[in-house]
């Protein structure tokens, strides 16, 4: 069966050529329940030169909810992975299909979120305006799906980079009061809702031999944002946020800052897996990105925290340490992963991005 055929693909715009995809993936009832409301926001939109496609991965296509909540929709079509590919093979393989099909932009974006109905005319504007511009992402708010809610709680202004290397999302947890209601550039997007220029996708591809990636495949689901927000960095790209343009999402996260008891209580709630793929991949980002020309401070801080994580791991989270078993397998993919960077600026001028 070809790669094609293995793609679950939604469309409202049927005509080939579309300058905008949109993208989602499925999986299961976690994802069938929003269906409906994400897919009427995305029908809502007053930007209608869009083709809608996403990705299935419910393992068994004979139990499959999103295709049920599908059908109720007359202009969509539907063609399961019959696997479960994670997110960031997932996503290349429908940036893929974009690009085949002439696309300018893609929007990466979580089906349990609601757009707001000017949100895609803002971003798609924005990027046709701005060709310095690899990647922007929406104002990104709390969406209280149980009660069907739009809240003022912020979800994501955008992903920080710290000294020691780790991520967060700007501003989460904190009520949104209008103060920043002009572009902002930011260090990184989030996954869960952001506008991608394929021309930018193109120019960090890593190529593996068989195909070209966009997300980094050895990160099965999460930081693979965190991930690629850099290497449009070294690449030169901007990554902005913009505020006129906004989403709600439904995320029961962590807020950005508070006591490490609180931090600690909100990650003994997730998951195992969540908690080791988090692991996994942060390590894959020290080893690409640590050897880059970096103040002596900042490589000290680098050092300490995974240090500092690495004893955690020991005394409380001993089943993360299985990590470091891939790691070493994939020691040779993440080497050819960091010397295929494509370094187009001084990677010092990165540190003005640490918080």
């Amino acid at each position: 069966m070809k790669t094609e055929q293995l793609l679950v693909i939604v469309i409202y715009n049927m005509a080939r050529g579309s300058r905008v995809y949109v993208g989602f993936l499925g999986y299961g009832q976690s994802t069938a329940k929003y269906l409906p409301d994400f897919l009427d926001s995305l029908g809502q939109q007053t930007f209608t030169d869009i083709e809608i496609i996403a990705g299935d991965n419910t393992l068994n296509p004979e139990d499959n909810p999103n295709e049920a909540i599908i059908k109720n929709y007359p202009s969509v079509r539907h063609y399961p992975f019959l696997a479960n590919l994670g997110f960031a093979k997932g996503y290349n393989r429908l940036f893929r299909l974009a690009m085949e099909e002439e696309a300018d932009y893609f929007l990466v974006i979580n089906p349990d979120t609601c757009l707001q109905p000017k949100t895609i005319e803002y971003l798609v504007n924005y990027l046709d305006q701005h060709s310095e511009v690899g990647a922007v992402m929406p104002k990104i708010l709390r969406w209280d799906f149980p009660s069907h809610c739009l809240t003022k709680e912020i979800d994501s202004l955008g992903v920080a980079l710290t000294k020691s290397g780790s991520f967060y999302d700007i501003g989460q947890g904190q009520l949104d009061g209008g103060e920043l209601n002009r572009p902002h550039p930011i260090f990184g997007f989030t996954g869960a809702g952001v506008l991608l220029r394929l021309s930018a996708l193109r120019s960090v591809a890593f190529d593996n031999g068989r195909y070209l990636e966009y997300f980094d495949e050895l990160m099965f689901m999460y930081k693979e944002d965190c991930d690629l927000s850099y290497r449009l960095r070294l690449a030169g790209w901007e990554i902005v946020l913009l505020p006129e343009a906004v989403i709600y999402h439904d995320r029961t996260a962590a807020k950005a800052k508070g006591s490490w008891r609180s931090q600690w209580k909100e990650r003994r709630q997730s998951s195992k897996l969540i908690r080791r793929w988090s692991y996994h991949n942060q390590i894959i980002i020290f080893l690409k990105y640590y050897f880059l020309p970096k103040k002596l401070s900042t490589r000290l801080c680098e050092i300490a925290y995974q240090l500092k994580r690495l004893a955690v791991a020991l005394i409380l989270e001993p089943f993360i340490l299985t990590s470091w078993k891939a790691i070493f397998k994939e020691r040779s993919s993440i080497t050819a992963r960091r010397r295929a960077l494509n370094i187009k600026i001084k990677p010092l001028s990165l540190e003005k991005w640490r918080q």
